[in-house]
């Protein structure tokens, strides 16, 4: 593989118990593992299925008007990132989070996985290359041990994208990245046992370890994934302009 593809989502923000989840950013990086820099950049908004986006959801992804009203819908966006990956690249994230996330909204909404393979966690690679300490190593704490100025914005998603890849760079030489597929239990977990407490994870804001969850994702049963439906952007939202055609 030539290319890693560093990818970061931002989900809707929910309201209630049990709201599923929706992806409302897609930013990632290109990298060239040959020459160890970053070639390509992508950043998408991505309309939730009630058509608006939430003032808390805003606020949170540090969007603007302008942002909302370039969104495109969830099978629009999921296929011009699908395009954008190329056919040989990995894909890697910070934490297993956001493969769940995607496979989960995919499979909820009838849209075809193929392309999703040779998918990496570099979090727990690089968690314990800069500590021993046990528990996931959240982002910002990560870039301080490494040594790494952050740029732009915690919890937006093309910003959270370069900070990883800029990790993922300083690393390379000593990650491990697999080729892969998605295999059945991806695409139909097995239900959780609700006696068991769940345990997520996610990146807070000072990047602490270990972190509470961030991008927990929901239980995809035949669909689940995690961002909320309509009702979680119903109060003081603005409208994301017009979603796209259902393809």
């Amino acid at each position: 593989m030539k290319h890693a593809v560093v990818y970061d989502l931002e989900l809707v923000k929910r309201f209630k118990k049990g709201q599923p989840s929706e992806i409302v950013e897609i930013g990632a990086c290109k990298v060239d593992l040959t020459t160890r820099q970053v070639i390509e950049n992508f950043q998408i908004y991505i309309v939730p299925g009630s058509g608006y986006f939430s003032k808390s959801t805003r606020s949170f992804i540090n969007m603007t008007k302008e942002d909302a009203a370039g969104a495109v819908s969830f099978k629009t966006g999921i296929r011009q990132f699908a395009d954008w990956t190329g056919p040989d690249s990995y894909l890697c994230s910070w934490g297993k989070d956001d493969k769940l996330h995607i496979v989960n909204e995919c499979v909820r909404k009838n849209i075809p996985l193929g392309w999703f393979r040779n998918y990496n966690d570099i979090q727990s690679q690089i968690g314990r290359l800069l500590s021993d300490q046990k528990g996931q190593m959240g982002l910002k704490n990560a870039l301080a041990l490494a040594g790494i100025e952050p740029v732009g914005k915690a919890h937006r998603g093309i910003d959270d994208a370069r900070n990883t890849a800029e990790l993922l760079i300083r690393f390379a030489d000593r990650l491990k990245l697999e080729e892969n597929e998605l295999t059945e239990r991806d695409l139909n977990p097995p239900p959780r046992d609700p006696d068991k407490r769940r345990s997520r994870t996610r990146r807070p804001a000072d990047g602490t370890v270990p972190e509470a969850p961030n991008h927990a994702p929901e239980q995809a049963t035949v669909a689940a994934d995690r961002r909320g439906h309509g009702s979680a952007d119903a109060a003081g939202s603005t409208p994301a302009g017009s979603p796209e055609r259902a393809l």
